[in-house]
Formats: C-alpha cells, sequence, structure tokens
C-alpha cells in the first residue's frame, strides 16, 4: 500500500512539472534555455508559462536576441521587424531611448554591411529608416534625457536638489550620422 502511494505521489508530481514547464519542440523549457539554442518560437511560447510582471523582460530579452541572429545573418529587415514588434514593451521593463537605440544599432549594422559591399544605395535606404528626431542614444534632440547637472557640473541620474538642470539631448539625429558615415565611406571608395 506504502509503494502505491509513493508511485501516485511520483507520478502526480512529475504531472505537475510537466505542467508548469512547457517543453517546446527542440526540447527547451526555458526561455533562456530555447534562446541558446535559437529557438525563438519556443522562447516566445515559454514567455505564455511566466509570470505577468516578468513577461515584458522576457519580451525583451527574446526581441534583443533574435534581432542580433538575424542581424548578423545579414537579414537586416527581419531583424528591424523583431524589434518593431516588441514596441511598446513596458518603459520600466525597456524604456522607449534603449529600446531607439537598439533599433538604431540594427540600423547601422545594415547601414556598414552594405557601404563595406559598395553598395551605397543600400545603405542610404537602411539610413533613411533612421529617425531623424532621435539621437544616437535614443532621446528625442532638445528633450530631457532623465539626467541632471548641479550647481558644480556634477551629473546624476535623478534629480536630488531643487537647483539641477535636467540635461537636455544633443544632436546629431540618428539619421544624420548614418549619412555622414555613408558619405565617408564613399570618399574612402573613390
Amino acid at each position: 500500500m506504502k509503494s502505491a502511494k509513493f508511485y501516485i505521489s511520483l507520478s502526480l508530481l512529475f504531472f505537475i512539472s510537466s505542467c508548469s514547464n512547457t517543453k517546446t519542440e527542440s526540447g527547451c523549457s526555458s526561455v533562456d534555455d530555447c534562446l541558446s539554442s535559437y529557438d525563438f518560437e519556443g522562447a516566445r511560447k515559454q514567455v505564455a508559462d511566466v509570470q505577468d510582471w516578468d513577461k515584458d523582460e522576457e519580451i525583451q530579452k527574446i526581441t534583443l536576441a533574435e534581432s542580433k541572429y538575424w542581424a548578423d545573418k545579414g537579414d537586416i529587415d527581419r531583424a528591424l521587424t523583431i524589434v518593431d514588434e516588441s514596441w511598446g514593451t513596458d518603459d520600466d521593463d525597456w524604456p522607449e531611448a534603449d529600446w531607439q537605440e537598439w533599433r538604431y544599432n540594427i540600423i547601422d549594422k545594415g547601414v556598414t554591411s552594405s557601404c563595406e559591399k559598395g553598395d551605397y544605395k543600400q545603405a542610404k535606404l537602411y539610413a533613411l529608416k533612421a529617425s531623424n528626431e532621435l539621437n544616437v542614444d535614443g532621446f528625442k534632440i532638445g528633450s530631457g534625457t532623465g539626467r541632471y547637472l548641479d550647481e558644480k557640473g556634477v551629473e546624476y541620474d535623478y534629480n536630488i536638489k531643487s537647483n539641477m538642470t535636467e540635461i537636455k539631448a544633443k544632436g546629431p539625429s540618428m539619421r544624420e550620422t548614418l549619412q555622414k558615415k555613408i558619405s565617408e565611406y564613399e570618399k574612402l571608395s573613390n
């Protein structure tokens, strides 16, 4: 009788653990496990099992890994689509400026790759996908950055005194930076 209870308890334990850890077709059982084997769809399926307050963090992790993967493979458009699909992720988990900066990095990778191949037309098309209002750090030029200077010029991540001045984002814009890079490549190739 004891052994029957033991096997029933053990079976119940295995059933419960299998419900909480969804295995995918590739056999991964967590977002990190799926990402380590480049199973991005499996990673997305794992997000369903994550607590609501962690979902955006996991979506960011998947977006970073998958967009980098496709950009490294030379498929910049697919990488940008992956990034664009994650737009609107909670700012607490992925601040807008950081998201914009990551998107810019993917575009920059496409511009650089195209320039190295001598395909300046494609490089210019990628550059047009970059913002003309944001700097390379992802901040709107002229807007506040969330960083502050005190009267001695010491920089802080938050406002601790009433007489501090918020640091404003400066240019050039993402697009201007990329267009300058393309022009420099073109000059070097002539």
